[in-house]
């Protein structure tokens, strides 16, 4: 009987750790394939979603593969937000709050004239951030009309979903 019970015990303590790992790797596995994983989301199908991803090596790379960081481009609703889904890559960067980004882009030339440096820098206050805002103005004050910039890309987005 006692070598019976220790043979039990001896069997549940090797299958246990066998069980539990398969059911997390099968957790892992649902969750990836629902989305809700880091590495579900996928390399950047473009600049705007190399820039809000955070990526600078592939926004060069595509910038050197001669990619326009002005162009409005599709980003998939994980990388910025629900609402935002078409944007340029300098747009990206002020949404995602990549300081960094803007400056490479900026260094690159992508910030073609002023009128593209007053949205840029009227989107950064409507959004919020203080920092790339800084950089962008130079510390000058900008006028702009509060939350137009903002309204200008979700409209844009809004069209995407209304085109589908």
């Amino acid at each position: 009987m006692t070598d019976t019970r220790s043979t039990m015990v001896l069997a549940v303590g090797v299958a246990a750790p066998i069980v539990l790992a398969t059911i997390a790797v099968l957790a892992f596995s649902g969750l990836e394939i629902a989305g809700h994983t880091p590495s579900a989301i996928g390399p950047p199908r473009n600049i705007a979603e190399a820039v809000g991803m955070g990526s600078p090596s592939e926004v060069l790379r595509l910038l050197d593969f001669g990619e326009d960081p002005n162009r409005v481009l599709p980003v998939r609703r994980e990388i910025i937000s629900s609402a935002i889904m078409r944007v340029t890559a300098l747009e990206a960067a002020v949404w995602s709050h990549h300081r960094e980004m803007m400056e490479l882009l900026d260094h690159r030339r992508a910030i073609v004239d002023a009128d593209t440096r007053r949205h840029l820098i009227c989107l950064t206050k409507d959004v919020g951030d203080a920092d790339i805002l800084a950089y962008l103005s130079g510390g000058r004050e900008v006028e702009c009309e509060h939350g137009r910039a903002l309204a200008l890309v979700e409209e844009r987005s809004k069209k995407r979903e209304q085109d589908r």
